[in-house]
C-alpha cells in the first residue's frame, strides 16, 4: 500500500468518526441554534483539526510500506487521535446546554458544567433531578421563599451564579408562560433594533404563518452572545432567531 492509499483510509476512518460525533454535537446535545450559541461550532472544529486533518496528514508523512515499526508508530498515532477526541467530546458534554431558564425577563441557557451537584441533590420535583442529554429543557424559576435561601442566592451572584444556576427551584414552563409573554416586547423594536436583519424577521414570521402583532420577543443570553426568542401572545415559544434583541452588533 503507498502512503497515499494509506492515508486515504485513515481520512475515510476519521471522518466517519468525526460525522457520528457532529450527528451527537448538532443534533443532541447542541440542537438548532443552541449550536453555534453554546460555542458547538467550535467544539466541532477541534474535532475535525485533530480527528480529520492532523492524524491522516501524520499518516501520510510517516507511512512507508516494509518499514521497522510502522505498526507500532500507526498505533501512535491512533491512539493520540483518540485521547485528543476523547477530550474534545468530554468537554462538549461538560459544556452542553441542559436549561433554558426565564429569568425576570430573559431567558439564561444553562450548560451542565455550571449546575453543581450539590444543588441538584436539592431537587424536589422528578422532572428537575437530572440534567438533559438531548439539548435544553426550556424551564421557568421562582424566588424562594425563605429569607435565608434568598440572601445565599444573592451573594452567589459574586461567584457569577444566579438563579438559573439553582434547579431546586426551577418550575415548568407553563406556571411562566404568561409572565413570558407580559414581557415579551413588539416584533417592530425588534426590526428597529436591528434593521439589517429584517428580512431574516420577516422571513421567519412568514415560515410560520404569523403576522408581526401576533408575536413578540424576549433576549437570550448564551455562552457566545445573544439571541432573540419569538414568542406567542400566550407564552409558546415560536422559535429563537440569531439576531441581538438588546441592539443591533
Amino acid at each position: 500500500m503507498s502512503r497515499w492509499n494509506a492515508a486515504g483510509v485513515h481520512l475515510g476512518i476519521s471522518a466517519f468518526i468525526a460525522a457520528l460525533v457532529m450527528a451527537v454535537l448538532y443534533l443532541l446535545w447542541y440542537p438548532a441554534s443552541y449550536f453555534t450559541a453554546m460555542g458547538g461550532d467550535k467544539l466541532l472544529f477541534l474535532v475535525i483539526g485533530v480527528d480529520v486533518i492532523i492524524g491522516p496528514l501524520v499518516t501520510l508523512i510517516i507511512f512507508k510500506s516494509g518499514k521497522k515499526g510502522l505498526k507500532f508508530d500507526l498505533s501512535v498515532i491512533a491512539f493520540l487521535q483518540a485521547l485528543a477526541l476523547g477530550y474534545g467530546v468530554s468537554t462538549a458534554a461538560e459544556a452542553r446546554p441542559v436549561y433554558s431558564v426565564f429569568v425576570v425577563d430573559r431567558f439564561e441557557v444553562v450548560p451542565a458544567n455550571a449546575i453543581d451537584d450539590s444543588e441538584l441533590a436539592k431537587v424536589t420535583r422528578p422532572e428537575f433531578k437530572s440534567l438533559s442529554w438531548t439539548g435544553p429543557r426550556v424551564v421557568g424559576v421562582h424566588k424562594p421563599d425563605d429569607p435565608r435561601e434568598a440572601s445565599r442566592i444573592v451573594l452567589s451572584l459574586l461567584d457569577g451564579k444566579d438563579l438559573q444556576h439553582y434547579p431546586q427551584h426551577f418550575v415548568p414552563y407553563a406556571d411562566v408562560a404568561a409572565e413570558v409573554a407580559h414581557r415579551a416586547k413588539p416584533i417592530a423594536e425588534l426590526e428597529r433594533l436591528n434593521p439589517q436583519s429584517t428580512g431574516l424577521i420577516d422571513g421567519f414570521l412568514a415560515q410560520h404563518g404569523l403576522k408581526p402583532d401576533q408575536v413578540g420577543f424576549v433576549a437570550l443570553r448564551a455562552r457566545r452572545g445573544l439571541r432573540a426568542v419569538i414568542v406567542r401572545k400566550n407564552g409558546d415559544i415560536v422559535g429563537t432567531l440569531d439576531v441581538d434583541p438588546w441592539g443591533a452588533s
